[in-house]
């Protein structure tokens, strides 16, 4: 039997831990299992690059100098989150001299180096400019007027043309930053699909006979979060059935298989006041592993 672990933060453990925790349960009993540290942020997310990645550089600037910093630093890999980084000069900041011969720079000092920056899943594709562009979806967001919008617009079509560079999908990524880190060759994704496709996920799904995730809840609005909505949807793909261990579980029985959940199983009652512990992770684990055997 081969089994796929890929569960997102559960019991105060961070997705790696936690995916080994549950894994540990089955590997005890002579199961082949395949862990795979997922995560969209934070601790976890270091964690997954560092797995899949192990020569890469990983950076979390929150400042254009800081990701000025990683830029120049001369990594041969650099992957870095930019979820955190505040930016409010479509990255103008990032060059001291004539943006063109600056950016130019950037593109000589990045060739045959490999540069990817992870960027929540909905600004993969923003464009810079237009109803969908930065300005529309960043500026409206924080209550900008329609005046605003359409100055920060043309700024931004300015800024463009001011490098020289045609703005492309995903230009308009972290307010802007996009079109300079596409410009230099760098590639604009968000995490999970990067993790996944550096871990061959989808392959691997299709030689298990079982995937198991996890969350520190399961609702059918939220359903567990993004790590687990993307393990369900590539099990799905794979037509591999999925599970999942859970702090807690809001879901029915129905609203699991609508899901693509085969079931879930949940460390305390919902209603319960008691926190979900490791050792308690580890006992479920323990129970799912005894049952899903074959």
């Amino acid at each position: 039997m081969r089994v796929v672990v890929a569960s997102d933060a559960v019991a105060g453990l961070t997705p790696a831990a936690a995916s080994e925790q549950i894994a540990r349960a089955f590997a005890e009993r002579g199961v082949a299992v395949a862990v795979v540290p997922l995560a969209a942020t934070g601790q976890g997310l270091r964690e997954g690059v560092a797995a899949c990645c192990p020569s890469a550089v990983f950076a979390a600037p929150t400042t254009t100098a800081e990701l000025a910093e990683a830029l120049a630093a001369g990594a041969d890999q650099l992957v870095v989150d930019l979820s955190g980084l505040s930016v409010d000069d479509l990255g103008r900041s990032l060059f001291d001299a004539d943006p063109a011969d600056s950016l130019a720079q950037l593109r000589r000092s990045w060739a045959g180096r490999e540069l990817t920056a992870l960027v929540p899943e909905e600004e993969v594709e923003r464009p810079l400019t237009g109803l969908s562009g930065h300005a529309s979806t960043a500026l409206r967001a924080e209550g900008a007027d329609l005046n605003a919008i359409l100055l920060a617009d043309a700024e931004a079509e300015r800024w463009a043309a001011e490098l020289g560079v045609e703005p492309s999908q995903g230009s308009g990524a972290a307010r802007g930053l996009g079109l300079i880190l596409a410009a230099i060759g760098g590639q604009v994704t968000d995490p999970l699909t990067f993790l996944a496709a550096r871990f061959d996920l989808a392959a691997t799904m299709a030689r298990a006979d079982l995937v198991v995730t996890g969350a520190e809840s399961l609702d059918f609005h939220a359903l567990g979060g993004p790590v687990v909505k993307r393990v369900a949807q590539l099990a799905a793909a794979a037509l591999r059935p999925v599970i999942a261990v859970v702090g807690r579980n809001f879901v029915s029985s129905r609203e699991l298989r609508l899901g693509g959940f085969e079931t879930a199983y949940p460390l305390v009652p919902a209603a319960s006041t008691q926190n979900a512990t490791p050792e308690r992770l580890a006992e479920v684990a323990e129970q799912v592993a005894s049952t899903w055997q074959w």
